[in-house]
C-alpha cells in the first residue's frame, strides 16, 4: 500500500511540474493574424506576436508563435488590422501639460472653427458656472478651413455665458471673454483678443499650472489621453517654472504607470550665481545623469541650459559673451560629466555658434561624440550646418511645433536630416505651441502639409512613411538611451505596442492624422481599448 501511495504521489508531482513547466513557458497575451510593424532594421512585417512577463517573447508567422499558446494565454486575434510600435515623443512639456487638462477643451487638430466652437460650447456645460474654461494652445486660427477669423467678445460670451474662458494661442497671443476679463482687471475695448506677453501672462498666472499643483488623479488623465493617442513613452523637457516633479515621482513609485515618462535636471541658471548652483549639481556625484529606470527618471539637460540663450527663428545675431560665457561653461561642465544635452536651436545663428562650441568641447572632452546631445526643433539649419553637426554625432530632435507656421522659412529641412546620416527622431513640443497627437506629426513629415494645409516642402524635404515611423519609435528610443528596451517590436523588448484602424503603410497620406488606436500597451498591459480587440 505504501509503494502505490509513493507511486501515485510520484505521478502527481510529474504532473504537476508538467504543467508548471508548460504554463511557464506560455505566452500572457498572443496576437495572430496581424499586420505588425516591427520597426526592426528590416522593417520587418509578420503576422503575430507573444508576450510574457511585460516582454516580447515572439514575433513571427502564426504558426511560429502556436507552441506559445497555453491554456491561461489570451488569444487576441487581429483580424488584419495593423500594429506600430508604441510611439514616443522626444520633446513634449509633460507635466505643465497636467495641470488645466482636466478643464481643457482642446482644439488640437481640428480644421473646422465651427467644430472647435462646439467643443468649447460643450466643455462649458460640463463644468460648474464660475470655472474657468482654458483652451492653452495646440492650435492657431490658420487651421481652420472654414473660416480662419479670430473670435469675437460676443461669440465668446455666447457660448460660455457663466463661465470666464481664456483661448491661448502662443505665449504672445489669446482670446478672452468678459467674464475672464474681468477677473484679469482688463478694459480690452470690447475685443476678445489679447496681444502681448505681459498680457497673455495675466491670463496664464490667473489659470494655468504655475499656481497648482497635481494628484495622481490628474497625472492618470493626461497619461490616459496620450495612451489613447498612441504614447507610451515621452520626454518632458521642461523647467522648474513648469511644476514640480514631485507628485510625478511619487505616481512612479506606485508601479502602476500606463506611461514612461523621462525627464531633465530642473535647476535655474540665468545668471552668476544661479549658474554657480547649476554647475554644482551637474557636477555632483549626487545627481546622476541617465540615472532613470525603464519607466521614469532622470535622463539628461535641457531644453534650456542657460535660461537667457533662448533662441527663435527670428534671431540673426550671435550671442555675446556676457550670455554665451555661462552656456559654454556648462556645455563644458555637460560633457566632462557625461550629461546628455537636449537644446533648444531655432535659428542657423544659434546652430553655427552652438557647432562651434561642440567643436571645442570635443577637443578637449572626445567622448562628448557618443552623449547624443540633440539639437531640438532645427527649423533654421542649412545643410552645410546639418552635415557638420552629423560629423560632430548630434542628434535632432524634429517637432510638429514647426508645422504650426505657415512660413516655408519655419521648416526644418528634415530631407536633409534624413540623408545625413545623423541619429534623429520626431516629436511634438506639446502642449502650449504644438499639438500632443503623434500621428499629426507624422502626417506632416509625410505630407509637407503645414496647419493651414499648404505645403511647406519641396519634394525633397519630405520623409516616406517608414522613415517618419522609424523617428517616431526606433529612433526615438536611441536618442533616450533606451534602445535595448523600447522602440521596435523585438524579442526580448518591452511590449510597447499599438493596434491601429487602419493601415498605417496604405492610408491616403493626408489621412495620417486620422488614424486611431484601437488599443495600446505599455509593457505587455492594456493601458487603452476601444473595447474592440479585448
Amino acid at each position: 500500500m505504501k509503494k502505490r501511495i509513493l507511486f501515485a504521489l510520484s505521478i502527481f508531482m510529474t504532473m504537476n511540474a508538467s504543467a508548471s513547466s508548460e504554463a511557464a513557458q506560455s505566452a500572457d497575451t498572443l496576437f495572430t493574424n496581424g499586420k505588425i510593424l516591427t520597426v526592426d532594421e528590416d522593417f520587418s512585417i509578420v503576422q503575430s506576436l507573444a508576450i510574457r512577463d511585460g516582454r516580447i517573447v515572439a514575433v513571427g508567422s502564426n504558426e511560429a508563435t502556436e507552441p506559445l499558446m497555453g491554456a491561461q494565454t489570451k488569444l487576441i486575434d487581429l483580424k488584419g488590422k495593423t500594429v506600430i510600435p508604441g510611439l514616443i515623443d522626444n520633446h513634449l512639456h509633460f507635466i505643465r501639460g497636467v495641470w488645466n487638462f482636466q478643464t481643457e477643451a482642446r482644439l488640437d487638430g481640428i480644421d473646422s472653427r465651427a467644430e472647435a466652437m462646439k467643443k468649447i460650447r460643450d466643455k462649458a456645460t460640463q463644468l460648474d458656472a464660475g470655472k474657468w474654461i482654458t483652451v492653452m494652445g495646440g492650435w492657431s486660427y490658420n487651421q481652420f478651413l472654414d473660416d480662419n477669423s479670430g473670435f469675437s467678445l460676443q461669440e465668446l460670451d455666447d457660448i460660455a455665458p457663466d463661465n470666464p474662458l481664456f483661448l491661448m494661442v502662443g505665449y504672445s497671443e489669446g482670446f478672452a471673454n468678459s467674464k475672464a476679463l474681468e477677473l484679469a482687471k482688463m478694459d480690452n475695448g470690447g475685443q476678445a483678443q489679447v496681444k502681448g506677453r505681459d498680457t497673455v501672462s495675466k491670463f496664464i498666472n490667473l489659470v494655468s499650472w504655475r499656481n497648482k499643483s497635481s494628484d495622481e488623479s490628474a497625472i492618470r488623465t493626461y497619461m490616459k489621453e496620450l495612451n489613447r493617442v498612441g504614447l507610451t513613452t515621452v520626454y518632458d523637457v521642461g523647467r522648474p517654472s513648469e511644476g514640480e516633479l514631485a507628485p510625478l515621482e511619487a505616481f512612479a513609485k506606485s508601479a502602476d504607470m500606463p506611461l514612461r515618462v523621462f525627464h531633465t535636471l530642473r535647476y535655474n541658471a540665468r545668471d552668476a550665481e544661479s549658474t554657480a548652483s547649476a554647475l554644482e549639481m551637474i557636477e555632483s556625484d549626487s545627481v546622476l545623469p541617465r540615472s532613470n529606470d525603464e519607466q521614469f527618471g532622470l535622463l539628461g539637460l535641457g531644453e534650456h541650459i542657460y535660461s537667457p540663450v533662448t533662441d527663435n527663428p527670428r534671431n540673426r545675431k550671435r550671442w555675446q559673451e556676457e550670455v554665451w560665457g555661462p552656456f559654454s561653461q556648462i556645455s563644458f561642465a555637460a560633457a566632462r560629466n557625461g550629461w546628455p544635452v537636449h537644446e533648444h536651436v531655432m535659428s542657423q545663428v544659434m546652430a553655427v555658434q552652438f557647432l562651434d562650441l561642440v567643436e571645442d568641447i570635443a577637443a578637449e572632452v572626445p567622448e562628448v561624440k557618443d552623449l547624443r546631445w540633440t539639437f531640438a526643433h532645427v527649423n533654421g539649419m542649412k545643410d552645410e550646418d546639418i552635415a557638420r553637426a552629423a560629423d560632430l554625432g548630434i542628434a535632432f530632435a524634429v517637432h510638429n511645433q514647426a508645422r504650426m507656421s505657415v512660413s516655408v522659412l519655419n521648416a526644418p529641412r528634415i530631407g536633409s536630416i534624413a540623408k545625413s546620416g545623423a541619429l534623429w527622431g520626431l516629436g511634438s513640443d506639446a502642449g502650449i505651441v504644438a499639438p500632443y497627437q503623434p500621428f499629426i506629426t507624422l502626417e506632416w513629415v509625410v505630407t509637407g502639409d503645414n496647419v493651414a494645409a499648404k505645403s511647406g516642402w519641396s519634394e525633397d524635404q519630405r520623409v516616406s512613411r517608414e522613415q517618419a515611423l522609424i523617428a517616431h519609435t526606433r529612433n526615438n528610443a536611441e536618442l533616450l538611451f533606451m534602445e535595448q528596451h523600447i522602440g521596435s517590436l523585438e524579442v526580448g523588448k518591452l511590449a510597447d505596442l499599438v493596434v491601429l484602424d487602419k493601415d498605417y503603410l496604405t492610408v491616403e497620406e493626408d489621412e495620417i492624422a486620422d488614424l486611431m488606436p484601437l488599443l495600446t500597451m505599455t509593457g505587455g498591459e492594456v493601458v487603452y481599448s476601444q473595447g474592440q480587440l479585448d
